[in-house]
C-alpha cells in the first residue's frame, strides 16, 4: 500500500516506475506481488493503520492477466473457476497459487478427461509441472526430452513480498502435497514453497545420495532466492533433507534464520546395517496411502523391477473400493504409481545409507510424536550437541503434517524472530524411529 507525498508524484506510470525500483534494489521475494495507491491509509480512531479497512487488490483486473482465447482455454478455465470457486481465471494463473491441492487436483484431472474431444489431456504429473492453463494445453505435443528441465520447485500459495518464503522439503514418497495444510494456513501471510522430488518429474534422474540430493535443493533454491535469510521446514525425510540443506547453506556462507522439523527422520549407522525392507511389504503399505479402500493382495515373488511392480499395480486401478476417500492414485495411471514406488524406493535406500546429519548454527525447533526421545537427543548430538526447544504432538506420525496443535504452533513462530541459538528444551520427553520412507 502506497501513499504517495508531493504534487505530481503519482502520475502516470507510477506504479511502474515503482516496481522498476524496487527490482532494482531488493531481492526477488521482499518485491511486492501488488501495489496499490491510496490518497491516505486508513486509522483506527487511536491514530493507528486499520488494516481492515485496507483493500484488498484488483487481481481480476490486473493487466497481466490472460483470458482465455480458444475453445479448449475456455473448458478449461471453466472448470478451473467450478473447483476453485473463483469468478475467472487467467490462463497464466498458477493452480496451486490460486488455491488448488491434491484433492482438487485429483478432480481437476478426473474431470478433464472429459475434454479430450478438444484436445485437453493431461496427467497429474503434468499438473504439477506446468500449473497453468497455458502450459497444460501444451503438454501432449512435448516430447519426454523436455521433462528434464521442469524445476521441482513449486509454489504452494500465494507470493508474499517482504520476506523470505517458508521452503518445505518433500518426505520419502517425494511429494509435497503433506504440507498443503500448512501452506492454507500461513496464505497471506507467509508465502510457500516446496521441492519435491526430481525423479517424480523425470524417470530417469537418480540421486546418488542424500548429500547430494541437498547440494542440488540448495543450487535449485538460490537460484530463485539468491541470498538468506532461509527458512526450511522438512517432515519425515523430508527433515533429513532439510538439515543437510541448512549445513550446505552455511557451508557457503548463507544463512539460515529458522529450520523447522517435523517428527524427522533420524539417520543412525545401525539402520544402515539393518538394511531395506521387502520390497512387497512397502508396495503394499504405498498402495493403501495411495489408493485408500482397495484391497492390496501380497504380491507374488519376484524381482524387485518396474515389471513386477506394475504387475501389481495395474490390477488395483480397476479393483472396487470401499469408503469415499480418495488417494492421488485414483488420478494417476500405472506407470506414474510405479515410477513414484520406486522414488520412495529410492529415497529410502539413501536413506539408510546416510550415517548422520551434519553439525549446524541455525535455530532448530522440533515437532515430535510421542515416545521418540532416543531419536530427538541422538539428532541433537548430531546437529551440534546443544538441547533444542521441541513440542510433542498428540498424533501418529502421517497426521503430523494435518496436526492442528503443530499448524497453530509453527504459524506463531514464524510470526515472530527465530531465536538464534536456542539452548533449552522447552517440552517434556517424547521414540520409535519413523520408518525413513513415511
Amino acid at each position: 500500500y502506497v501513499v504517495p507525498v508531493g504534487d505530481g508524484v503519482a502520475g502516470d506510470g507510477f506504479v511502474e516506475r515503482l516496481r522498476g525500483g524496487l527490482k532494482a534494489a531488493l531481492p526477488d521475494y521482499m518485491v511486492p506481488a501488488h501495489l496499490v495507491v491510496l490518497e491516505r491509509l486508513p486509522l483506527t480512531p487511536n491514530g493507528k493503520l486499520d488494516r481492515k479497512a485496507l483493500p484488498e487488490p484488483e487481481l481480476a483486473s490486473s493487466p497481466s492477466r490472460v483470458p482465455p482465447r480458444s475453445a479448449a482455454e475456455r473448458a478449461l478455465a471453466a472448470l478451473w473457476c467450478e473447483l476453485l470457486r473463483l469468478d475467472s481465471v487467467g490462463v497464466t494463473d498458477n493452480f496451486f497459487e490460486l488455491g488448488g491441492d491434491s484433492i482438487l487436483s485429483i478432480q481437476l484431472v478426473t474431470r478433464a478427461r472429459s475434454l479430450k474431444p478438444l484436445g485437453v489431456s493431461f496427467k497429474l504429473r503434468d499438473l504439477i509441472r506446468k500449473p497453468t492453463i497455458a502450459e497444460l494445453l501444451g503438454t501432449a505435443a512435448e516430447t519426454n526430452a523436455t521433462k528434464g528441465g521442469a524445476s521441482p520447485i513449486m509454489a504452494l500459495n500465494r507470493p508474499l513480498a517482504g520476506q523470505p518464503p517458508l521452503v518445505c522439503i518433500h518426505a520419502g514418497f517425494g511429494t509435497v502435497f503433506d504440507y498443503e495444510p500448512l501452506a492454507r494456513r500461513l496464505d497471506g501471510r507467509r508465502s510457500v514453497l516446496a521441492i519435491q522430488s526430481r525423479m517424480l518429474l523425470d524417470p530417469a534422474w537418480r540421486d546418488r545420495s542424500l548429500e547430494e540430493m541437498a547440494r542440488d535443493y540448495v543450487d535449485l533454491l538460490r537460484a530463485r532466492q539468491p541470498q538468506g535469510p532461509y527458512e526450511l521446514l522438512g517432515w519425515s525425510l523430508g527433515g533429513t533433507i532439510a538439515a543437510l540443506m541448512a549445513a550446505e547453506l552455511e557451508r557457503r556462507g548463507q544463512r539460515v534464520r529458522r529450520l523447522a522439523l517435523l517428527d524427522p527422520f533420524v539417520p543412525s549407522r545401525e539402520i544402515g546395517e539393518v538394511g531395506l525392507d521387502d520390497w512387497r511389504d512397502d508396495l503394499a503399505g504405498f498402495l493403501a496411502v495411495m489408493l485408500p479402500g482397495v484391497a492390496v493382495g501380497p504380491p507374488a515373488a519376484g524381482s524387485e523391477d518396474a515389471d513386477a511392480i506394475r504387475s501389481v499395480i495395474s490390477p488395483m486401478l480397476d479393483a472396487p473400493r470401499t469408503g469415499s476417500a480418495e488417494g492421488l492414485g485414483t488420478a494417476m495411471g500405472a506407470e506414474e504409481l510405479t515410477q513414484a514406488f520406486l522414488t520412495a524406493r529410492h529415497l529410502k535406500r539413501l536413506s539408510v545409507a546416510l550415517p548422520a546429519c551434519l553439525p549446524i548454527d541455525a535455530a532448530v525447533q522440533g515437532w515430535w510424536i510421542a515416545a521418540r526421545d532416543t531419536d530427538r537427543l541422538r539428532l541433537e548430538t548430531q546437529l551440534g550437541g546443544r538441547p533444542l526447544p521441541w513440542r510433542t504432538l498428540g498424533c501418529g506420525h502421517f497426521e503430523a503434517p494435518r496436526d492442528e496443535g503443530f499448524l497453530a504452533d509453527i504459524a506463531e513462530h514464524l510470526a515472530g524472530p527465530a531465536a538464534e541459538r536456542p539452548d533449552a528444551p522447552t517440552d517434556a520427553p517424547t521414540s520409535d524411529l519413523a520408518d525413513a520412507a513415511e
